[in-house]
């Protein structure tokens, strides 16, 4: 389901009338909705760890350098996930602030261990310590992350307008076209650089996409949770007290259907079965 159209539903239920230019509308209960949506859109992706928002990253280690690149897309990463894959040892961290001041202040001997710790404002925020060296040279490093990516492009297909600067998405990728046009017959695959599908061009795009930035975008979750987000926001907002709150409940379901979790038994003859499902439990059935 579309922004445009998850929009348009919750401003029907409301009662109120929006554009149907939702993304470039200018309109006042229009705008607001967008900006509801961008909101709640959000909060769903930092309320848990979605699996559809896992991906992998890596990087090499060069000898005498200390910082590496995260990915673009990168928001946040996994505990327990750096490992040296060209050695098999595990990449211990992160450090605190305190390990990270001991080791410039000390010194720290060579070990067989590295550690790391995400840190600064510039690309290369992965310190790793002790420094590489030659030993180290052409090290594959890997990790994993949450991308932050919570909303998706309308899919590719052929013979399609798309406008110039805008995105698409194909089998797990995004890309991004200058200057528009009609595609063609071949869809982008490449996963670097540009490739024409034979009527547009394309870059590939591997930094965030967190915001609607046009009417046929795609939240990562559930519809009908983000709708029921955004009519309560929006109730809160305009004083309508008939919308009953039930959003959170169906964050946590959403959470539950997407993680299966393991089912705890703690019955006997005299009392009911317990089954535990992602934090939430009951007596005597499934949930």
């Amino acid at each position: 389901m579309t922004i445009a159209t998850v929009i348009t539903n919750v401003a029907n239920e409301a009662g109120y009338t929006v554009e149907s230019n939702i993304l470039t509308s200018t309109e006042t209960t229009t705008k607001q909705l967008v900006a509801i949506a961008n909101r709640i859109n959000r909060d769903i992706f930092e309320a848990y760890l979605w699996p559809k928002c896992f991906a992998s990253g890596s990087f090499t280690l060069a000898s005498g350098v200390d910082t590496y690149a995260l990915p673009a897309a990168f928001s946040h990463y996994h505990y327990e996930t750096f490992w040296n894959s060209s050695t098999r040892w595990r990449i211990l961290g992160p450090m605190t602030e305190q390990e990270v001041a001991e080791i410039r202040g000390f010194g720290l001997n060579t070990a067989v261990y590295q550690r790391y710790q995400i840190r600064g404002l510039s690309n290369n925020e992965i310190f790793i310590s002790p420094t590489p060296g030659t030993q180290n040279n052409g090290d594959v490093c890997i990790f994993e992350y949450v991308a932050d990516r919570s909303v998706r492009p309308k899919t590719w297909a052929t013979s399609t307008s798309f406008a110039a600067n805008s995105y698409c998405f194909y089998n797990g990728n995004y890309y991004q076209t200058t200057a528009g046009g009609t595609t063609g017959a071949t869809p982008p695959t490449h996963t670097s650089g540009s490739a024409s599908d034979g009527g547009v061009t394309w870059d590939y795009y591997n930094g965030p996409y967190n915001q609607f930035l046009a009417d046929t975008d795609i939240s990562l979750f559930n519809e009908k949770l983000l709708e029921q987000g955004i009519l309560e926001r929006f109730a809160e907002i305009h004083g309508l007290d008939s919308i009953r709150p039930r959003f959170d409940i169906q964050l946590h379901e959403e959470f539950s259907r997407a993680v299966a979790g393991k089912v705890i038994y703690a019955g006997s003859a005299n009392r009911a079965e317990l089954f535990a499902r992602n934090g939430v439990a009951v007596f005597g059935t499934w949930i």
